[in-house]
């Protein structure tokens, strides 16, 4: 009998030094062993044996009990270890979001020398570089993919998605490219004031012919879809115009004069289904009396906004219905936008700040309205983040009204650009490609 418990309690003994370094469930397959039914066995032994049977059931109890209070330590001690790191997570996530960062590090700087005057657009993950002789794509690290080579004495750009045009200032020449290089090249008849493009290609150009003004859609190739001849006598001077994603919807802004009051409208052009029963493909047109409307754009294939000098208005569906309209009293110094916020800056009128920043939404609704002290040449909003800068010195603030990043710079700032890389910024130079890191 001595031996058949030695036996028993040598197995126990194996177990708990199992147990130190086991999971959870080896504790309760330990913990089923030691519900066994041996007591009836040893009640079958008789009396002889009752006093070590009692003794082992207190040892086998006592045991049991050290099971829960090893099993209470082990679960204490996960949810100490668990409260701490989702402190930790929480204060890192707390100090990233509402902390300035007023310094920085160049992580990596690589060569860039490239003429005077070139310029460049972030196109997703790459890089669109064009000046007077071409365009090329290029990575964050400045590795050419494509160019095409031209040469124009003032070229401007539009970019929507992945497609980009490049268009001669009062010239005619016009090329579109996306990120797999050329779609097509053109030339115009008449000198070109304005150039617009669509995710697929489709162009949209302001031309200029003595006291007229055209307003023509070409593809790609330089195929003429859709021309609008307008006089200032009759609709006035094309201040600015814009195509929606898909092409097919075309926003301009003119200017005249009506009863001696200088007046804006914007006319909205519909060249799918809906535009076909329309005279000259007139969906809508809006008239903003006594206001000038500097800019009109699409955030997505059904919504455009008109900017005006003295608020915006947005406007949605096939017929491009006027659905929000929101007016400022004080006069607007830049606008910057992306698909979910429009912004505005404003001299503010209180003198505690350089100038006051206020966040919309497309619904009419403010988001954000802060004191902003920032100088800057520029101003963007991109990949959720306000961009503002000059050569010397650049500011970011988040959507949320929050100054992120603010410091001066140690070279010539050309632009500066966020990918949604943690803390991470490229700023670029005249002779250099650096991505910092704030800190």
């Amino acid at each position: 009998m001595n031996s058949k418990w030695k036996k028993r309690f040598q197995n126990i003994k194996e177990r708990l030094d199992f147990f130190r370094i086991t999971d959870e469930e080896d504790l309760d397959e330990l913990s089923e062993f030691s519900e066994q039914p041996i007591y009836e066995d040893r009640r079958r032994s008789g009396g002889a044996g009752s006093a070590r049977y009692g003794q082992s059931l207190q040892e086998e109890l006592a045991f049991e009990d050290l099971l829960a209070r090893n099993r209470k330590r082990r679960l204490i001690t996960r949810g100490v270890v668990a409260l701490l790191l989702v402190c930790v997570i929480a204060g890192f996530y707390l100090y990233n979001r509402e902390h300035t960062f007023d310094d920085y590090i160049i992580s990596k700087s690589i060569d860039n020398s490239m003429t005077s005057g070139t310029q460049y657009e972030a196109v997703g993950k790459y890089l669109y570089r064009y000046n007077s002789d071409g365009v090329s794509c290029v990575t964050k690290k400045n590795e050419v993919l494509w160019s095409v080579t031209y040469s124009m004495q003032a070229p401007i750009v539009d970019v929507c998605g992945t497609t980009m045009v490049i268009a001669e200032q009062q010239g005619t020449q016009v090329y579109v490219v996306n990120e797999d290089g050329l779609l097509g090249s053109f030339t115009c008849l008449l000198p070109i004031l304005k150039v617009r493009v669509s995710n697929q290609g489709v162009v949209a150009v302001v031309l200029q012919d003595d006291d007229v003004t055209w307003v023509r859609l070409y593809n790609a190739e330089g195929e003429s879809i859709a021309n609008d001849k307008t006089t200032i006598s009759d609709s006035g001077y094309p201040l600015d115009v814009d195509l929606s994603p898909n092409g097919e919807k075309m926003a301009v802004s003119y200017l005249g004069i009506i009863e001696g009051v200088m007046t804006s409208t914007v006319v909205f052009y519909d060249f799918g289904s809906e535009g076909d029963a329309a005279s000259d493909y007139v969906v809508n047109r809006e008239t903003f009396s006594g206001n000038i409307v500097p800019q009109v754009f699409f955030i997505d294939n059904t919504t455009a906004v008109a900017v005006a000098d003295n608020g915006y208005a947005v406007f949605r569906g096939s017929t491009q219905e006027k659905s929000v309209e929101v007016s400022f009293v004080d006069e607007i110094v830049s606008c910057f936008y992306d698909e979910e916020l429009i912004g505005f800056l404003f001299s503010d009128s209180t003198g505690e700040n350089e100038y006051r920043m206020e966040l919309y939404n497309y619904r009419g609704r403010q988001k954000v309205s802060v004191g902003v002290d920032a100088r800057f040449d520029e101003i963007k909003m991109e990949n959720g983040q306000i961009l503002m800068y000059t050569s010397s010195s650049c500011t970011v603030y988040t959507k949320r009204g929050k100054l992120r990043f603010s410091s001066a710079y140690e070279k010539e700032i050309v632009d500066i650009f966020y990918f949604s890389e943690y803390r991470r910024y490229l700023i670029i130079t005249n002779n250099s490609f650096d991505r910092i890191r704030i800190c």
